[in-house]
């Protein structure tokens, strides 16, 4: 039997095993449901026993009525029957415990078998690269599909860590400023709130995080074109330039402190609001793709295996 065969076998295996085990996980929660219901019920029957054979009020009641003993069989017939359904059913969800754990074990070695399946579907599939058939050729075309989709991925992934630290920029001066409009009632309008030389650490603090932010932004823009330009994504940065050209112009204007801060917030939560945007659709693109190349990678797999199929697998003295 070749390599292929018994990989393949083992994985159909496992594969049973792992549906097997879904079904008893699902049957082991009513089967602990009845075991808990015939218990309740058990209970309640040995109760019934233990009242007549206490002499409880009911029990005098029959025993004048000379109809204790007749009760009591009843009782203890009753008891019996619950005390067997809840040893029946308490036997059902033992045999399915150890079931459970039978199939666990099957299946403990999935990630081995299933890495070495695809070492060796790999290595088939360098053989059938040097080969000049319809199918090599189909492989090849399937791998580059996936290498392409693979680098629109990384440069995607790119373009969401430049968002996400211009996000954390934005949420950093935001905080800042709500710290500076504390200042409104200093006279610091001669000196320039933001850009000025004012001793005040949360003003110094504000002027730093604005020149990171237009470093985040220009780095945004940069990883954003890369995207743009190899995959279909709608996202505008615009905005995002013309918010680092003017913003520190914007903040100057108005004849106090509380207007400079208003306006620069509002500018801020707009940007805000537009980088949450712009990084849900790169992170919804990244997603169709990774989709789209998990097909592809399907797919390549499936023709392998095809052609595996055809020759009987890899005979083990050629391989």
């Amino acid at each position: 039997m070749s390599t292929y065969q018994i990989l393949t076998q083992t994985l159909q295996k496992i594969k049973r095993s792992e549906e097997r085990l879904k079904i008893l996980i699902e049957n082991k929660a009513s089967l602990e449901a009845k075991v808990r219901e015939k218990k309740v019920a058990l209970d309640k029957e040995n109760y019934d026993v233990e009242k007549l054979e206490g002499l409880s009020i009911e029990g005098f009641i029959h025993l004048i009525k000379g109809t204790l003993i007749d009760k009591l069989d009843k009782e203890e017939r009753e008891a019996m029957i619950a005390k067997n359904q809840y040893e029946i059913a308490c036997q059902e969800l033992e045999v399915c415990l150890k079931e459970i754990t039978l199939y666990r074990e099957r299946i403990k070695d999935k990630f081995i078998v299933e890495r070495d399946y695809l070492e060796f579907i790999k290595a088939q599939e360098a053989k059938m690269l040097n080969m000049n058939s319809a199918d090599a050729i189909q492989v090849k075309s399937l791998m580059d599909a996936v290498y392409y989709n693979t680098e629109i991925i990384r440069e995607i992934k790119e373009a969401i860590e430049a968002g996400i630290a211009l996000k954390k920029a934005f949420d950093c001066i935001v905080e800042s400023l709500e710290k500076a409009d504390d200042l409104g009632i200093i006279d610091i309008l001669e000196n320039g709130l933001l850009v000025s030389d004012c001793g005040h650490e949360d003003v110094k603090n504000t002027n730093k995080q604005l020149v990171l932010i237009q470093q985040h932004i220009r780095r945004y823009h940069i990883e954003v074109l890369d995207v743009l330009g190899i995959c279909d994504v709608s996202i505008d940065n615009s905005r995002l330039l013309m918010f680092s050209d003017c913003f520190i112009e914007r903040v100057m204007t108005g004849e106090k402190v509380s207007e400079k801060i208003v306006s620069a917030m509002d500018l801020i939560k707009e940007m805000l609001r537009h980088m949450e945007e712009s990084i849900a659709l790169l992170k919804e693109k990244e997603e169709i793709i990774q989709i789209e190349n998990n097909g592809l990678t399907n797919n390549k797999i499936q023709l392998i295996e095809s052609y595996l199929n055809q020759i009987g697998g890899v005979d083990e003295e050629s391989s």
